[in-house]
């Protein structure tokens, strides 16, 4: 990249995409937080670079004289008056007019750029504390999607071990939960997902505060001013008759001769405007694209996560590609506490990332996987499952695959489109 030693490693791993979070995140933090630094990169070098303003000066100014009035005017701000206007008479009416946003367009750009990497960087800390190892979970099963089946077979009943685990799903791991697994903990259910929507909020935050000082700073108070000013240009306006951009503008300074001081009014033509009047109507009209599809991103995901419903909803699409699942209450029953009080938020959430990475057919092998694991951890509540109570005492009926092999004659099986029935072990050896 820049070709210097450790900075290109720095900036490659910090803004590399995750394998934890989903497209609305990347478009967060990689996407539009590289745009931003970019966009940074680029005014500053024709602010530093090149010539970001050049003025009109008098006769008498000339070689040196005439840079340090392009200098000075450029540090210490210039004002705006449309060409039919006169030009104010005091200080202070001068002072009013007076914009000074583009010294400092790369400085914001580059923060604005850092804000939206923020979220992603409390995330990146704060879930590595959960004791669920995301990067392994995910990344062990995207290489499943390339092994043979024995192979195939073996790490996926290593990679569900470790999750039934990680997760305490079994009964006799835990102990009494709430039945609809909405607490916070790290070993209670939620701790990943609540986190994970905590940094969504964050996300929808960093946002509307993007707005906010965009706004302030460059001081408009209608806060449509992008849609403004692309009806202006739309009904034939030219791009310097904007006052948010304006190209040509005035400057006042003193020069000191012997004992006498002069003023000058000088007219410049601010060329830099050129790249900020375009880089800001795009990065509004970004940002709102942004926002709409980070919001509608949060409340999908709080929904998924939090309702009940719309977990089992998640699960069940997994499992039905089991092939003849009973159907009867008791056996909704166990599905449901499955979901609720095994898997819980943290574990569908880890599914979701598990498609997302590595495939829907991933994700179902895992999800059946886990759920005969759990299915076989009840062997001895049965009696209690279909009193649809699994908090009861022991039972000799047999659980697992014999629980199914009992009612349909043989062991459950998983169903794909694309490929051959395969028989879903338990993950025990």
């Amino acid at each position: 990249m820049l070709g210097i030693p450790f900075l290109d490693e720095a900036i490659t791993k910090w803004f590399k995409p995750q394998v934890f979070d989903d497209p609305i995140d990347r478009l967060n933090y990689f996407a539009t937080a590289t745009m931003l630094a970019f966009f940074a990169i680029m005014v500053s070098a024709k602010q530093y670079v090149g010539s970001p303003i050049q003025c009109f000066m008098p006769m008498e100014f000339k070689g040196g004289w005439e840079q340090y009035a392009e200098d000075f005017c450029f540090i210490q701000n210039t004002y705006y008056v449309p060409m039919l206007e006169a030009i104010p008479e005091t200080e202070t009416e001068r002072e009013e007019a007076q914009f000074s946003y583009y010294q400092w367009v790369p400085v914001v750009l580059a923060l604005q750029a850092i804000m939206f990497y923020l979220p992603n960087w409390v995330w990146r800390t704060l879930h590595q504390q959960s004791g669920l190892d995301l990067n392994t979970c995910v990344g062990d099963a995207a290489k499943m999607r390339n092994m043979h089946a024995d192979e195939r077979k073996v790490e996926r009943a290593r990679l569900c071990q470790y999750i039934g685990e990680t997760l305490e799903m079994h009964e006799n791991h835990r102990v009494a939960r709430q039945v609809l697994c909405l607490r916070l903990g790290r070993n209670l259910g939620s701790y990943v997902a609540t986190l994970y929507l905590g940094i969504k909020l964050l996300y929808c935050i960093n946002i509307a505060l993007q707005f906010f000082i965009l706004n302030r700073f460059l001081k408009v108070e209608y806060a449509f001013w992008g849609v403004e000013i692309l009806m202006q240009l739309w009904s034939g306006s030219d791009w310097e008759d904007t006052s948010v951009f304006p190209r040509v503008t005035l400057c006042d300074f003193k020069v000191r001769r012997l004992a006498n001081i002069h003023n000058y009014t000088v007219q410049c033509v601010l060329m830099i405007n050129m790249f900020n009047e375009k880089i800001f109507i795009f990065i509004w009209f970004w940002f709102a694209f942004v926002m709409i599809a980070t919001i509608c991103n949060f409340l999908y995901s709080a929904w998924s996560l939090l309702a009940p419903s719309a977990r089992s909803s998640t699960v069940n699409a997994y499992l039905k590609h089991f092939n003849n699942i009973p159907t009867d209450p008791a056996s909704k029953n166990v599905v449901n506490c499955f979901v609720n009080k095994a898997l819980c938020p943290d574990g569908v959430l880890l599914l979701r990332f598990i498609e997302g990475h590595a495939g829907a057919i991933v994700a179902r092998e895992v999800t059946a996987t886990l759920f005969s694991d759990y299915v076989n951890g009840l062997k001895d509540l049965i009696p209690e499952v279909r009193s649809h109570d699994l908090s009861g005492t022991k039972s000799t009926t047999p659980g697992g695959d014999d629980y199914y092999e009992k009612h349909h004659g043989h062991s459950p099986t998983f169903k794909d489109e694309k490929h051959p029935l395969m028989e879903v072990d338990s993950g025990r050896h």
